[in-house]
């Protein structure tokens, strides 16, 4: 099972860098456009995420000498991502993709870096 959990993490990271890497590479560019491999990118996070909670908790659920994933933590990352999804979805059929759209969905993705990093 550790094996699947470190496949999984790979697969998040590389939605983490799909999702980060389309927002940062809009930076510049006049008008911004959100390309689809965002969205694929969150999906990703979220079903490697959920398979590495899961994973987690089969693995240590008799070890009471392990932490076990905080479930708050990975709620809200849960909400963040939503809401990642909910304004890309709401935005990705529009010919330009307004700066306040992209600085609020950069600035959810770096949320939940931190959050991942430093927990609750």
């Amino acid at each position: 099972m550790d094996i699947a959990y470190k496949v999984f993490l790979v697969l998040h990271f590389i939605g983490l860098t799909g999702l980060l890497g389309g927002l940062l590479s809009q930076i510049s560019a006049k008008p911004k456009k959100l390309a689809p491999f965002v969205l694929h990118s969150a999906w990703l996070m979220i079903i490697a995420g959920i398979a590495m909670v899961g994973i987690n908790q089969a693995m240590h659920a008799n070890d009471s000498t392990v932490v076990l994933v905080n479930q708050v933590t990975v709620s809200i990352k849960s909400l963040v991502i939503g809401a990642i999804l909910t304004i890309g979805y709401s935005n990705i059929k529009k010919s330009e993709l307004s700066t306040k759209a992209w600085g609020l969905m950069s600035g959810l993705a770096v949320l939940n870096i931190v959050l991942a990093v430093f927990g609750i």
